[in-house]
């Protein structure tokens, strides 16, 4: 893989991998039953054919996609997701991207999520470090779960109220405007009536994320009208102040693309990608300096495939992962 600018160049590829590119991209979407059988007549025209599927089939893994890009902080972002039937795109990616294979989708966690669930109505639910879990409550509203979150969850005839107790959810909340749906997250509650949207518990401050209709926050101590309304398309994150910041639909689908059990990067530093995948590891990431730690990143991995993670960056990227030991990693430049 070559860098021209601020762009990464993929490997020139022969037609045939092109092609079998294109195909292992088509049959993960899906296609109809004229489709299947010229897809058998390719393959079957000569063994290279069915060879170069056969070997890129087997990297895809089951992602849906695979990208990456690298930029310097003044250049605008630049996502490399071109149409699937183009020259590049996710037939690209396909190419690009074989070390990463394997991944897994929603629940990751060998068990249920459920801890306690004492009395009717009400239920604690916990993810265990590297996990997540997608639960249905009794409203019909379903809450996934991200690595090492915990909730507490009362739904009944006369409220539906969930305390985020840890790290983080997505919640799609049925629709019923007599119940309103609240999350309380530190000191401050978010309420919807029939939306979808992710809260974050941070240390000093919240992250909600909101990818439909509209919901509210307030200060739990207050007890006054909602101190801001983030709609559909926008991020808020509440500390001692509020920032409603737009966010376009390639913004939010990372902001939320753990709920696919994917982690999508758009140009970060190294450092911010380093803090999302330390959320899924007991792994101490070290920079050997704040040049390193500002590289900037860019790519789509599956959630909880550390060691995969860190030969991707290292193989694209200028950044070397040196394992210390098996719970410390050391970032330095190549």
């Amino acid at each position: 893989m070559s860098r021209s600018g601020n762009i990464v160049n993929f490997p020139d590829r022969s037609p045939v991998e092109e092609e079998a590119a294109r195909w292992v991209v088509r049959l993960d979407e899906g296609v109809s039953a004229a489709e299947r059988a010229e897809f058998e007549a390719w393959r079957q025209a000569s063994p290279q054919n069915s060879a170069a599927f056969a070997r890129l089939k087997e990297h895809w893994g089951g992602l849906d996609e695979l990208a990456t890009l690298a930029k310097t902080p003044s250049a605008q972002p630049l996502w490399l997701r071109p149409a699937v039937w183009a020259g590049g795109g996710l037939a690209a990616a396909v190419l690009a991207f074989a070390v990463i294979a394997g991944a897994a989708w929603l629940p990751r966690s060998a068990g249920s999520a459920v801890e306690v669930a004492e009395q009717p109505g009400l239920g604690v639910y916990r993810t265990k470090l590297g996990d997540q879990e997608k639960i249905t409550l009794a409203d019909g509203s379903t809450v996934t779960l991200n690595t090492a979150s915990r909730i507490e969850a009362r739904i009944n005839d006369q409220e539906r109220t969930v305390r985020l107790l840890e790290g983080e959810a997505f919640f799609e909340v049925a629709h019923d405007a007599a119940r309103p749906f609240r999350v309380y997250a530190g000191d401050g509650v978010t309420v919807a009536i029939g939306t979808a949207f992710s809260v974050r518990l941070n240390k000093d401050a919240i992250e909600v994320v909101v990818s439909e209709g509209k919901v509210s926050f307030s200060r739990v101590a207050d007890k006054v009208e909602p101190v801001a309304y983030v709609a559909a398309g926008e991020t808020a994150t509440f500390s001692d102040s509020v920032v409603i910041e737009p966010a376009d639909e390639a913004k939010v689908d990372r902001k939320l693309s753990w709920t696919e059990g994917k982690l999508v990067f758009s140009g970060d530093p190294l450092s911010s990608v380093v803090a999302d995948i330390s959320r899924y590891t007991d792994i101490h990431f070290d920079y050997a300096s704040q040049e390193v730690a500002d590289t900037r990143i860019g790519g789509v991995f599956p959630v909880g495939a550390v060691d995969d993670m860190l030969d991707s960056i290292e193989a694209n990227f200028p950044v070397r992962a040196v394992r210390i030991d098996e719970t410390h990693v050391l970032f330095t430049s190549r």
